[in-house]
C-alpha cells in the first residue's frame, strides 16, 4: 500500500487545543497530514451576527497552524473555499467533487462518527479513520458563546492575536 495521508477538515473558528490533539495523533498515524481550513464568508458572516465574534479570515487560521506546526514536516495546511456552496448538508456531491479535484492525494479522511455515513457515500475509495471529539471536552462553538472563559482553549498562536482584542458583545 502507499503513503497514507489524512485531512482534518474544519471551521476552526477558532482553533483550539481539541484540534492540536486530533492533528498529533494523526501525525503519529499518517505519512502526511493535511489540516484543511473551510473558508465560507457567509457562514463567517452568520457567526459574527449570530454569536458576536469577530470575523476570522481563513488566511490568518491558516498562518496560526503552519506557526505552531512549523518545524512538522508531515504537516500541510490548505484552504478549501466552500463558500458558493449551499449549507451542509446540501451540496454534499459538489463539495466532494471539489475537494478531491484540490486534493487528488489524500486518501485517509479524519473525523468524528457523526461524518462517518457521508465520507462513505461521498469518498468510498477512501479510509475513514474516526476520531473521539469529546476526547478533549472544548469546542469552538463552547469558546465563541463564552469567549471570556474559554480563552485558555485557543492555540498558542490564536491567543496571542486574541491578547489585545476584545469580542465585541
Amino acid at each position: 500500500m502507499g503513503k497514507k495521508i489524512g485531512a482534518f477538515v474544519g471551521k476552526f473558528y477558532p482553533p483550539h487545543i481539541g484540534h492540536l490533539s486530533v492533528i498529533d495523533n494523526a501525525i503519529k498515524t499518517f505519512d502526511e497530514v493535511y489540516v484543511i481550513i473551510s473558508k465560507n464568508k457567509i457562514r463567517n458572516n452568520s457567526i459574527k451576527v449570530s454569536q458576536n465574534f469577530n470575523e476570522l479570515d481563513a488566511n490568518l487560521i491558516k498562518k496560526w497552524f503552519i506557526k505552531h506546526y512549523q518545524n512538522e514536516p508531515k504537516v500541510k495546511v490548505e484552504i478549501f473555499d466552500e463558500t458558493d456552496f449551499k449549507p451542509y448538508p446540501e451540496d454534499r456531491d459538489k463539495w466532494a467533487e471539489k475537494f478531491k479535484k484540490q486534493f487528488p492525494t489524500i486518501n485517509v479522511k479524519i473525523a468524528d462518527a457523526s461524518y462517518r455515513e457521508f465520507n462513505e457515500k461521498y469518498f468510498p475509495e477512501y479510509e475513514f479513520y474516526e476520531i473521539d471529539r469529546d476526547k478533549i471536552p472544548v469546542h469552538s462553538t463552547m469558546i465563541r458563546n463564552n469567549f471570556a472563559d474559554n480563552i485558555d482553549y485557543l492555540i498558542p498562536e490564536a491567543k496571542e492575536y486574541f491578547k489585545d482584542k476584545l469580542i465585541e458583545k
